[in-house]
């Protein structure tokens, strides 16, 4: 599998817009548009919604340090100067709608799609490489997404792989011997996260004494899903929690295991 990595936060961007240099006129280079689409309400409304500020934090760095547009230069050393339009649609937390929405952006000639919903990042990125637009994952680490190696889709976030080995390594510098590990079984992108926390615990030879899978529906909500959990880590010996969970979910977590 290749993940394909760039080294500073000016080099990213450049490669990316270079691609789009013969579409914007030298005369008068018109914006870049970018599309994002991400869970604004519905269910999945709580999971990275960060992504979709961290975008806006990016552009607003942006057009702070470049007030005449970030600046590119041609294969023929003509610079050109551009900026930036976000365009932020909500999915509802419908797949069908986000594709739809990631196909209007397309249809209405946005450049690139920035990717602020993981459950849905596979289906974005085969729709955005077909639709010849480039694709960033900033704020996913599905390991799926990248082991198509489609060429116009590009991540910064590391994979599950990658992010969870160092953790338990500092768990068993710290001295822990027994860890927990609680993830939530209705959200494809944490059962994977839960599956390499589990791989990565017993890389490091270190136990899980609780591998805990929940789940969110019609017959349990969030709050009485976790503390049906908490119960039982309220009993454990596990020395360290490793919890792949919302956030929402995360705050209840802390409240419950200390009941």
């Amino acid at each position: 599998m290749r993940r394909r990595r760039m080294r500073t936060v000016q080099t990213r961007v450049v490669l990316l817009l270079a691609a789009f240099l013969p579409l914007a006129s030298p005369a008068a280079p018109k914006p870049f548009k970018v599309g994002i689409v991400s869970s604004q309400t519905g269910g999945l409304k709580d999971m990275w919604n960060e992504g979709v500020a961290g975008y806006e934090v990016w552009k607003k760095k942006v057009d702070q340090r470049f007030p005449n547009g970030f600046p590119i230069t041609d294969v023929n050393g003509k610079t050109f100067s551009y900026k930036f339009e976000l365009d932020v649609r909500d999915d509802e937390s419908d797949l069908s709608k986000h594709m739809d929405a990631v196909e209007g952006l397309m249809a209405e000639g946005a450049h690139f799609i920035m990717n602020a919903q993981p459950v849905f990042a596979v289906e974005e990125s085969i729709a955005v490489n077909a639709g010849k637009r480039l694709n960033m994952h900033g704020a996913t680490s599905n390991d799926n997404v990248f082991a198509r190696d489609l060429p116009n889709v590009f991540g910064l976030a590391q994979s599950h792989h990658r992010f969870f080995p160092d953790t338990f390594k500092q768990f068993k510098a710290q001295g822990v011997r027994r860890v927990a590990i609680v993830y939530r079984e209705d959200v494809t992108e944490l059962v994977s996260a839960g599956a390499a926390a589990i791989k990565a615990a017993g890389d490091e030879l270190l136990p899980v004494q609780n591998n805990i899978g929940y789940a969110v529906n019609a017959n349990a909500s969030s709050a009485e899903a976790v503390k049906g959990v908490a119960k039982q880590l309220n009993t454990s010996s596990a020395e360290a929690l490793v919890a792949c969970v919302l956030t929402e979910d995360a705050h209840q977590f802390i409240d419950a295991i200390h009941e």
